[in-house]
């Protein structure tokens, strides 16, 4: 049975800093974002592709979705500030994810990381993410995919629930 639905849509921004390993056996990393909280897991298939979510410093009950995908795209910059849709597979589970190219970065050579984000988790959400195994990415509209090599990852989720039992830790502590 496939289930389609929109996560709700909000506004903030990211810029990702450094990750400390919430466990090792998961993968899922918790990153120090100023007074924000981000955690996160590699692609298989890429490891500067990545996807996760931000605990904002007094909003701490939310999550906003963000990804990071790698692009060797000279083209890349055309893409910022446009709002795209991702499909996702929860095993089994479809859904489009709307989000907006919040940032683009050079890395070495061609490569760039691309930003994702714009999104907040709705519970429904929230919930897939905790009963699914994994999540599969797939950029479906081709005027999204000629910017990267590898157009879909598949994100363990396994150890979600533990990285964002720490992040809200830490997003707590931060507030105030």
């Amino acid at each position: 049975m496939t289930i389609r639905k929109l996560v709700s849509v909000g506004v903030a921004s990211v810029i990702l800093s450094f990750g400390v390993q919430v466990n090792a056996s998961s993968g899922w990393e918790l990153e120090a974002i100023s007074k924000s909280t981000g955690y996160s897991v590699h692609g298989q298939k890429g490891s500067a592709n990545q996807f996760g979510l931000l605990k904002h410093s007094n909003t701490c009950g939310a999550d906003e979705l963000y990804i990071s995908w790698a692009s060797d795209s000279a083209n890349i910059w055309s893409l910022a500030g446009q709002k795209v849709s991702l499909a996702a597979d929860f095993d089994g589970v479809a859904l489009d994810i709307p989000l907006e190219v919040i940032s683009i970065r050079p890395l070495k050579g061609n490569q760039h990381q691309v930003i994702f984000g714009h999104s907040f988790a709705n519970p429904e959400l929230l919930a897939l993410m905790t009963a699914a195994g994994s999540v599969n990415l797939m950029m479906t509209s081709s005027d999204i995919a000629q910017y990267f090599t590898v157009t879909g990852d598949n994100f363990p989720l396994q150890g979600f629930t533990q990285a964002r039992s720490k992040a809200l830790t830490r997003c707590e502590s931060q507030s105030g």
